[in-house]
């Protein structure tokens, strides 16, 4: 009861600054004041300016800028990435600030619905979510350091979703004439899995948390992060990922790129399987003409887990091809072989060949975005599996009715599969969420929204561990409120 009461009064608080808030903004609202989140207008770009300029690595002559129109080249912030480095390709902007320091509190009132026991009945339970986030960006000389927090205490009635999340990214890249350095860490401890945002307010508050903070950083290949794609009960777990690469521009149209990750996942408890990830990757690129670009990569990974013998090695080759417009379009895709080698079962070792697929698609227009991302390989197992072939499916689509309005629906499917001797029956789960968002820029300093997410898992008719956790519908609906410390502009 005490729990249910301070929620009403947080609820009566939001609406009431809500109503403050638009009242303080009326018809006169300063037109600079425009969400940083907002897509810039595209370029009137042709195909064949700047295309035999000074060295540059092959996917950064696919990304300069080269409109036949004058512009200001201190303004131009293409995307830098290669086939072969561990981030997907982003269209980049026109328009970049160099120097970015936006904090933000927030306030979150939720209504979560779970599964009760193997039936259909659902159980409906309030709760709120106090946090915070941080989007800081500096840009000097030849380096650039960006840094991306999102954090909070999830108050609940639900004992799954309980407890604190924090969720912090950090990176350093040092560019030299022929050389490019990438240095990045991901940090993440929350009490569920980070598919859909358990405990972090479910899938439609994480689409809106990343609308609020927009894209600073490319998302990272799925090979190089330990995979978190199915949901288990109410299990504290910590997962890390530190990435070296590094890249050598042989001239305009050609690159070398080498890059490694190491990796944690770890359960607090011995119900789940703690696993610990290194990969190695490196790959050639060529560029064919501005927007078009080749490379073949090679990859080796090795996956073993915490407290047992069991080893999963694996080795890759693929062929990609990227085609990028400045500002408008990127789309990738690298397909190839991969031999997966299992050793230390109690049946002894055995091994596997998979076709490997990493394949990414961002369009923006004047007022909308699409992001797709389709991965196919092996994984650690999300804590359940000794190692699993994984396929991820990732939808996010943006549209912004005004200067002050936006709309965002994101989604997301996994189908986890065991690896098993051939002959034997493997297990598999298949998890999918989708989460909308509406929200509303209110004076200088804050953002209202609106959320709503969604997810479903299957679990396999013989649970791999202890506690396979709840199938069945999840839904939450919430509310949310937050205030930059700094005017948005």
């Amino acid at each position: 009861m005490k729990v249910r009461k301070i929620i009403v009064g947080i609820s009566v608080s939001l609406f009431l600054c809500a109503g403050a808030l638009h009242a303080q903004q009326g018809d006169k609202q300063d037109p600079r004041s425009v969400n940083p989140i907002n897509p810039l207008p595209p370029s009137d770009a042709g195909a064949t300016a700047n295309f035999g300029g000074k060295p540059v690595p092959a996917a950064r002559g696919v990304s300069t800028p080269y409109s036949p129109q004058s512009y200001d080249p201190a303004q131009a912030e293409p995307d830098t990435n290669t086939l072969s480095g561990a981030e997907v390709f982003g269209v980049g902007s026109l328009t970049h600030s160099r120097n970015v320091f936006d904090p933000l509190v927030s306030v979150t009132v939720l209504g979560q619905t779970m599964p009760v026991g193997t039936g259909t009945q659902t159980q409906l339970g309030p709760g709120a979510i106090l946090g915070g986030s941080l989007l800081f960006n500096r840009v000097w000389s030849r380096y650039q350091f960006i840094a991306i927090y999102n954090g909070g205490d999830n108050i609940s009635d639900n004992a799954r979703d309980k407890g604190q999340f924090h969720d912090l990214t950090v990176e350093q890249e040092v560019e030299w004439e022929r050389w490019r350095l990438r240095l990045r860490d991901e940090f993440l401890t929350a009490p569920g899995s980070s598919f859909g945002g358990a405990g972090m307010g479910g899938p439609g508050l994480i689409g809106q948390f990343s609308g609020v903070q927009g894209v600073a950083l490319n998302t990272i290949a799925q090979q190089f992060i330990p995979a978190d794609t199915i949901q288990t009960v109410q299990t504290r777990r910590d997962r890390n990922m530190a990435l070296g690469e590094a890249e050598y521009s042989f001239s305009r149209r050609s690159a070398f790129t080498v890059g490694g990750s190491y990796g944690i996942l770890n359960f607090k408890g011995t119900d789940y399987v703690s696993s610990h990830l290194i990969n190695l990757q490196g790959g050639y690129d060529y560029q064919l003409d501005p927007v078009n670009s080749i490379a073949l990569i090679g990859g080796y990974g090795k996956i073993d887990f915490v407290g047992s013998p069991i080893l999963t090695t694996d080795y890759m080759l693929s062929l990609a091809y990227g085609r990028r417009i400045f500002d408008r379009l990127s789309f990738q895709i690298a397909a190839g072989p991969q031999r997966i080698v299992v050793a230390g079962t109690s049946t002894g070792n055995f091994e596997h060949w998979i076709g490997s697929v990493n394949s990414a698609m961002t369009w923006d227009i004047r007022r909308s975005g699409f992001v797709f991302l389709y991965t196919r390989g092996v994984t650690g197992g999300s804590g359940v599996f000794y190692g699993a072939v994984t396929n991820t499916v990732t939808l996010l689509a943006r549209h912004h009715f005004s200067r002050f309005w936006e709309g965002t629906v994101n989604g997301a499917y996994s189908l986890n599969t065991g690896l098993v001797p051939a002959g034997s029956t493997a297990s598999s789960f298949t998890n999918w969420v989708i989460g909308g968002n509406v929200s509303r820029q209110l004076g200088r300093s804050a953002q209202l929204g609106f959320n709503y997410g969604i997810q479903k898992q299957d679990n396999p008719a013989l649970c791999p561990v202890a506690n396979c956790g709840v199938a069945g519908y999840q839904q939450t609906i919430g509310m949310t409120v937050h205030w930059h410390l700094r005017p948005i502009e």
